[in-house]
Formats: structure tokens, sequence, C-alpha cells
């Protein structure tokens, strides 16, 4: 029975390839057999445990760990994480990176804004970064990106809040930045009259398209949503190296660089013992009374399997952070996506006017007449054209009689003639009959239908009266007995 059933598996899986001719030579049926078991080897995961019969799925390469995310395991996420998909579409790499740092921003104020922790904060910038290392800047807004990683960030660290109340912050993040980039000071004067946003069709549209990108997020991550954060590593190294109580400073400036640096893709190129071993140890430095951590016999963050290299490199990545000296002109941004996105959809709409174009080319006659009355040149009228104008004649004529011949059908049935149908009968017979003979018609119509009512009348109530006798001579004994 196994081999019947790995038997029926093979001939679902495999192909069947014709014999090929290679320097002459036909190949047997044993080579085609050993080459696609060499093939099915290749193809399948070592990872998923085999069934029964010793066969691993082919197409079932689920893997839900959150380390597939680190764009350096592999050449194709090196060349993206090196060339985003938002170059592609025009935009400049200066601008993608103040794009994320923009929207980085907006997700740890807005974090703030509805009390969310910090863990949440931190996912929802992982995933916003994770999301447009596969998508374009240009092809979707990051405004309504933003709104749902921050929705979506809530849920995951189990403090859920209302899309409403996403809306809300969002919106006074906006008016807050249009007021710092027009030179006004942010405290309790400026802001004093910022109210809330009213519930009208902007606010509907966009809580629409915060659902719908949250639910985008999701497919194109593949539900793999969950994030290892290094806050807790920071304190077990801390603790492993002496400093959490001896310089609580350290420990303190770890952290505060950790979550700056959320700001930066480091979530995308290291894993996160790397990066809490590279923000300790660029806080040893950087705190006003630097200390030296262990170097000898070898550096301390080599016990942890982190590499002075990869620490180096993010400390720099880090420091280059604080170099910024402006925040990001959010209207200029959005200004240049929209042009981008203009052009976009007027190449989209030149494309497609060409195809619709060649279309109707192929479609159309190949000669044409003149009419030498009119001087105008008339083409001939299409044989699809004509065919389908027949077709639909036709299939009107035949609904038109289905209709007929079932109401002849209903009124047989329910023993009374319809007059339509009884002119129908004349007319074939070549006579349609005259005026007198259709109001006789309709007396004997109406004569009909009142004695059926009458009948069913009066076998509606003999009904009723035989159930009144039946229970008037029944001999069962009265309910209060029972």
């Amino acid at each position: 029975m196994r081999k019947l059933v790995e038997a029926k598996v093979q001939t679902m899986i495999r192909p069947n390839p014709k014999p090929k001719e290679q320097n002459g030579t036909v190949e047997t049926k044993k080579e085609e057999e050993e080459k696609f078991e060499s093939t099915y080897k290749q193809m399948e995961n070592p990872l998923i445990t085999p069934s029964s019969f010793g066969k691993r799925p082919l197409y079932s390469k689920v893997d839900i760990n959150c380390d597939k995310w680190l764009m350096t395991l592999d050449e194709e996420s090196r060349l993206k994480i090196d060339n985003p998909p938002s170059l592609a579409d025009g935009l400049s790499k200066e601008l993608e990176a103040e794009i994320r740092y923009l929207g980085c921003e907006l997700i740890q104020q807005g974090a703030i804004l509805l009390k969310l922790p910090q863990t949440a904060a931190a996912t929802g910038q992982i995933l916003f970064q994770r999301y447009f290392y596969q998508k374009s800047f240009v092809r979707y807004h990051f405004e309504h990106a933003v709104q749902a990683c921050l929705l979506l960030a809530s849920k995951i660290e189990e403090e859920p809040r209302r899309p409403r109340d996403v809306y809300n912050v969002f919106h006074r993040l906006e008016r807050l930045h249009r007021l710092q980039q027009s030179g006004h000071e942010i405290n309790k004067e400026t802001t004093r009259g910022l109210a809330p946003p009213k519930i009208d069709v902007n606010y509907i549209n966009t809580k629409q398209h915060m659902i719908n990108s949250e639910r985008r997020i999701l497919a194109t991550l593949g539900f793999v949503v969950h994030v290892k954060h290094p806050h807790r590593l920071i304190v077990a190294y801390g603790h492993t190296l002496g400093i959490n109580e001896s310089r609580p400073d350290i420990l303190q400036k770890a952290w505060n660089y950790m979550n700056d640096g959320l700001r930066t893709d480091i979530f995308m190129r290291y894993k996160p013992e790397t990066i809490a071993c590279a923000c300790i140890f660029l806080a040893a430095r950087t705190v006003e009374d630097p200390i030296a951590l262990p170097s000898t016999p070898f550096h301390w963050f080599e016990a942890f399997d982190t590499s002075d290299r990869d620490v180096e490199a993010i400390a720099h990545q880090l420091v280059a952070l604080y170099v910024r000296r402006r925040f990001p002109n959010w209207p200029r941004i959005k200004a240049e996506l929209d042009s981008l996105r203009s052009a976009k959809n007027a190449e989209k709409a030149a494309i497609k006017a060409k195809e619709v174009a060649e279309k109707l080319e192929k479609m159309a006659p190949g000669d044409e007449k003149t009419d030498p009355s009119s001087g105008n040149a008339s083409r001939k009228e299409s044989p699809v054209r004509k065919s389908g104008e027949k077709d639909r004649r036709i299939l009107g004529d035949r609904d038109k009689k289905d209709k007929d011949r079932r109401r002849k059908r209903s009124n047989e049935r329910d023993g009374k003639l319809d007059r339509r149908d009884r002119d129908r009968d004349r007319g074939d017979r070549g006579d349609r009959g005259d005026r007198n003979d259709r109001r006789k018609d309709d007396k004997k119509d109406r004569r009909k239908r009142s004695r059926s009512r009458s009948r069913d009348r009066k076998d509606k109530n003999r009904n009723r009266d035989v159930g009144k006798r039946y229970r008037r001579e029944s001999i069962s004994p009265p309910r209060s007995r029972r």
C-alpha cells in the first residue's frame, strides 16, 4: 500500500518529460528518473520534517522566524538594502532616507501621545522599515503606513488603541509640524487652538486607508510581525559586565542609543545581540566619565558572538545620526512624492491608451469603401458586430416566446385562460373575433373566477365546521383532568 501511495504521489508531482536527444543518443527512462530525483532533492526544504513515506512537500516553505528579515543573509537581500524599491521609481537615496527618518519619528511621537510602551514604538518603527524595503514610497503613501504601523504595533504588544485615537494623534502631529515649519515655537499658547478633527468624509477615508494599509503590511510581511528587542539584552549584558549598579549612567546612555537607532536601518542589518553590544560599547566611551571595558585576552563583546567590525559599524551609524541639524520638511517631501506619483500615473495612462489603440486597430477591418456621392469614407460594418446584433435579436425573441409559454401554462394549470392567449390562438387560425365575442369571453372569465373563489370559501368553512364538530364529539377528557 505504501508503494502504491508513493507511486500516486510521484505521478501527481512529476511532469511527463519526453525523451531528449543528446549527442544522437536518447535518454533512457532510468536516467530520467535519476535526474528527476536529483532536482527534487534540490528543491525540497530540509527544515521540514518528512512524512511517513519519507517525502517532504515542495512548496510548504513557511518560515515564521523573525531573523529572516535580516537583509544581510543572502545576496538578494543585500542588493535590496543597497537599492530599495523606491529608487526604481525615481526617488533619490537622500530623500528616501529622510522619509524613513520622518516616518520613524512620527511613530515614536505618536506612541508617546497614545501612551504606549516603548516596545510598541520600537515594534512599529521596525515594521515600517521592513515594509518599505519591500514596497516603494512612490506607490504607497507613507502617512497611511505610519498610522497602520502604530495601530498594528499596539495590537502586537497587547496595548490596543482605536483607529479614531490613532487618527487624532496623527492629525495633531501634522498640525504641530506645520507650526514648527512656519517658525512658531511649540508651547501651550500656540497649541491651545488645536482642536481634534471632526468625524467627516476625510476621517472615514483616512480610516479606510489605515485599515487597508494594515492588511497590506500583514500580507507583505507574511504575518511575521514579532520582533526581538535588545532592551533586555542591554540589562543582561550590563549585569554581566558589572555596570548596572556601579555605573547606571552607562546603562541609561546605551538605552537611549538603542531607542534612537530605531530611526536607522540597523535592525535590518544586524541581530539584536550585536546592537546591544554596540550601544554599550558606544555609551561607555561617550559618558561624562568614560571607562574602559575588558579587552584582554579578547574584547568583551566577542563572548556574546559579536565581531568588532559590526560593533564599530553600528557605532559609526549611531554617531552619524546626531550630525543631523534639521528635521525633515514634511510638506516638501509630500510635494515631491505627489509629483513623482503624477508622472507615474501619466506614464501608466499613456501605456494603457497605446494598448487600447493597438486592440482597436486589430479589431478594425482592413479594407474601406468610399461613397462617391458623399465623398466620405464609410467602413464596412464589422462582422463581429453583425453577429452580435443577430444573436441579441434571436435571444430576445426566444425570451419573449418562453415568457408567453410560461404564462399560458400557468393559466391552464389554474383552470383559467387569458384573453391574450385566446386572441393569439385565434390570430394563428386567422380569425381574431369581434368586440362582442371579447365581451362575452370577459364575462365568462369573471364568472369562472367568482365561482372558484366561492368554491374555495365553501371548502374553507366546511373544514372549519368539521374541526368544531370533531372537538365537540370527542370523548377525550378535558385538559384539566389530564
